[in-house]
């Protein structure tokens, strides 16, 4: 499973500050994604893993005040530093997409919205929410058009970066695939992500937080 692998496994003292900094956090996520980091489970097992967690529905708690923040701020740099002065582009690439939750946001900024998962029960529950927009179940890399130049208006990845093994790879793949890119993470998982980011094209960064949680947007237009 190439697109929604495990990151590589982080040295020990990376490990155990992950770990003190996701105890921090009171979200489902940080403690699923610290638990498969300290696990170092194999890709089968984190698919697995994945699918467990949708046997229910909205394991993440998507629909919290939390993550409607998240998503409408993420909206709002989405508009300002990719879209403006036009109100929408024509189309999106949602790398990561669940059960669409953040879907409903990022079709308020396109015509035009692809959505993709690896988990099926999720996808599904995408479809029901969003009947307009595309939702494919599987692996990015699989996908007839992986390897297309700038197929897409804008490719976005928020909280799933940290889920490949390649980091710099699925960044250039999102800038092949993009004329724009944006990410969003977690701070805490900013020794990840911030390396890896600092080769795309220089462009726009901030910083938004709810309550005792802050996220980090970066986003370019590719070369």
């Amino acid at each position: 499973m190439k697109a929604m692998s495990l990151v590589d496994r982080p040295t020990k003292l990376a490990r155990t500050l992950a770990r003190k900094l996701y105890k921090r956090l009171d979200t489902t996520f940080g403690r699923a994604w610290t638990s498969l980091v300290e696990d170092e489970m194999s890709d089968a097992e984190a698919r697995q893993a994945l699918d467990t967690q949708y046997q229910v529905t909205d394991p993440f708690k998507m629909d919290s005040p939390k993550e409607q923040f998240r998503f409408a701020e993420t909206n709002r740099i989405l508009a300002a530093g990719l879209i403006a002065p036009q109100s929408r582009v024509g189309s999106i690439l949602e790398i990561g997409c669940g059960e669409g939750h953040q879907s409903e946001y990022f079709s308020r900024l396109c015509d035009r919205l692809t959505a993709i998962d690896p988990v099926a029960d999720a996808v599904a529950r995408g479809r029901a929410r969003l009947p307009g927009a595309e939702f494919i179940a599987g692996d990015l890399y699989d996908q007839p058009w992986a390897n297309d130049l700038a197929r897409f208006d804008i490719v976005t990845a928020c909280e799933v970066i940290y889920y490949f093994k390649d980091i710099p790879g699925i960044l250039r793949k999102m800038s092949r695939l993009g004329r724009a890119c944006l990410v969003t993470y977690h701070r805490p998982a900013a020794y990840l992500v911030e390396g890896p980011l600092k080769a795309m094209p220089r462009g726009g960064r901030a910083t938004f937080v709810f309550e005792d949680v802050e996220w980090r947007a970066a986003w370019w237009r590719s070369p």
